[in-house]
């Protein structure tokens, strides 16, 4: 599971400067951007090829090398500051990231549903956060990015909600899945109140102090909802290999 995890989080990085204005946001955010999702890939590689042979395939190994050029391809485009190049780049990082955790864990519908909000969850709610230190630094940028990373992270929290909540329960009820309670209730417990709802407090907190333009404030809440977002997302991600529900 960890090398899904860490595929996931680096398409979900690269999703938050895909929907960033890049010419609202500086070089260097956007840099680092791209180099924490490669980090994360050579994580992924170092887990990948710990698994046995079996549990390898061509098609996963081809969809993890196209995630990684990518990648590459956002980080070169930003380094001769191509904005636009490197937010299509990003875009199909995040798109091949997700296909890529998919197929890792061979998840099925409506499962994929889950996968894409646990990498845009994660990779957009770190990057909100580091986006917040930025404006330590770049006196220039406007208060604008963060207001939108912010309230794109609150959208994807609250569609993650209905998945995780709203259509689990439905799909429960129609087609249950034996002992789901006994099993995994303390899983799914953590999974909506850790990963849910707490963090939706802490997010309406950060959108108060982003309004007051706050940002040093903004950015240690997001810190905290950080660790709880990560808890909740890894949570989910085992819940959706062992159920197949979208939480």
């Amino acid at each position: 599971m960890p090398e899904t995890f860490l595929i996931l989080l680096a398409g979900g990085i690269l999703l938050a400067a895909a929907i960033s204005n890049p010419r609202d946001v500086t070089l260097q955010w956007l840099r680092l951007g791209g180099i924490t999702a490669l980090s994360a890939c050579g994580l992924v590689a170092f887990f990948y090829f710990r698994r046995e042979a079996v549990d390898r395939s061509a098609l996963q190994l081809g969809l993890f090398l196209a995630t990684v050029a990518a990648i590459l391809g956002q980080l070169a485009f930003v380094q001769i500051a191509w904005r636009g190049t490197q937010r299509a780049f990003a875009w199909a990082t995040f798109a091949l990231a997700v296909a890529t955790g998919i197929e890792f864990i061979g998840a099925k519908w409506p499962a994929h549903i889950a996968v894409a909000g646990i990498a845009a969850m994660t990779g957009l709610t770190l990057m909100d956060m580091l986006l917040g230190h930025a404006y330590l630094t770049a006196a220039k940028m406007t208060i604008a990015p963060f207001r939108r990373l912010n309230l794109g992270v609150s959208l994807v929290l609250l569609i993650r909600a209905i998945c995780a909540v709203g259509i689990t329960l439905i799909i429960q009820h129609y087609r249950p899945i034996e002992m789901l309670w006994g099993i995994q209730g303390l899983y799914i417990g953590t999974r909506w109140f850790v990963g849910l709802l707490v963090p939706a407090v802490f997010f309406f907190m950060a959108h108060d102090c982003i309004k007051r333009r706050s940002t040093q404030s903004a950015t240690g809440i997001l810190y905290v909802a950080g660790v709880l977002v990560f808890i909740g997302e890894i949570v989910a991600l085992h819940l959706v290999q062992q159920t197949g529900l979208p939480f």
